[in-house]
């Protein structure tokens, strides 16, 4: 499910030779199991999510980050972090994810290491 999702927009910041690099970031909720357990045993988390299309280059760059809101009792997970609700990244003393995918997206670079020469001798 989206919770939200940004323009498309330019970054002027962020570029590949002369142009501008395009962006895109969603925010979603996901029900999610590890390895084999089926749905009985879904966590809720949330999903941050960064497109960075490079025209130049034309490819893309994806940018995820995951947010754990629910742990199920029949999960995995529970018996190393608890079930429930989970504590809020605030009150765990570090900084919460939005703030940390923002950070990341924003400070994102692409380095054109052809203009350093080849990589082997």
């Amino acid at each position: 499910m989206i919770i939200e999702q940004s323009a498309v927009f330019e970054a002027p910041g962020l570029r590949y030779r002369n142009m501008p690099a395009v962006i895109t970031t969603a925010a979603g909720q996901m029900a999610v199991s590890k390895g084999r357990q089926g749905r009985e045993a879904h966590n809720l988390i949330k999903v941050y999510l960064a497109n960075i299309r490079l025209k130049e280059v034309r490819t893309e760059i994806l940018i995820t980050a995951y947010e754990p809101l629910v742990i199920n009792p029949l999960s995995e997970s529970a018996s190393t972090v608890g079930a429930g609700v989970a504590v809020p990244a605030a009150l765990s003393g570090v900084m919460p994810m939005a703030e940390v995918f923002k950070l990341a997206v924003s400070s994102f670079k692409v380095h054109d290491w052809s203009l350093f020469g080849s990589a082997t001798a």
